[in-house]
């Protein structure tokens, strides 16, 4: 004759197997709701935009950066690099302040020429460290 499980431990194993699962939906859901809140700090509202990039001459770059976040910004580093070697070919460190909505015009006199048909990245940064890249060519 086989013996059964006593209803009294049955009732007991469910009743735990119901808490381990909800201290499990409880953590996953309070790690959800604490990275959704880190995500509205002002620092992740930064965000800037690269509008475009003028050549003015083979060793002089313009480069164009708007600020398409919700606070001011403060661009602080302007790099040309160039793209085949990720060689950096012109820096501009500078303190520039930029405030919601507004472009602003950076010139970097460049190192080394540009050449023909080589791909460069025009690259901002801000002081707290959001990026923005454009990618672009030089032709005669």
């Amino acid at each position: 004759m086989r013996k059964a499980v006593s209803p009294v431990i049955a009732t007991l194993l469910l009743i735990l197997i119901a808490v381990a699962a909800a201290v499990l939906v409880y953590v996953w859901v309070t790690g959800y709701a604490s990275s959704v809140t880190t995500a509205g700090t002002p620092e992740l509202q930064e965000r800037i935009k690269i509008d475009a990039v003028s050549v003015v001459d083979t060793d002089e770059v313009k480069v164009y950066v708007r600020n398409i976040g919700d606070v001011n910004v403060k661009v602080t580093d302007i790099y040309i690099i160039e793209a085949a070697s990720s060689t950096v070919i012109g820096h501009l460190s500078t303190s520039a302040d930029l405030t919601v909505g507004n472009v602003q015009e950076f010139d970097i006199t460049l190192e080394t020429s540009l050449m023909e048909g080589k791909t460069y990245i025009a690259k901002a940064v801000t002081e707290s460290g959001v990026e923005a890249a454009m990618s672009f060519s030089f032709s005669e």
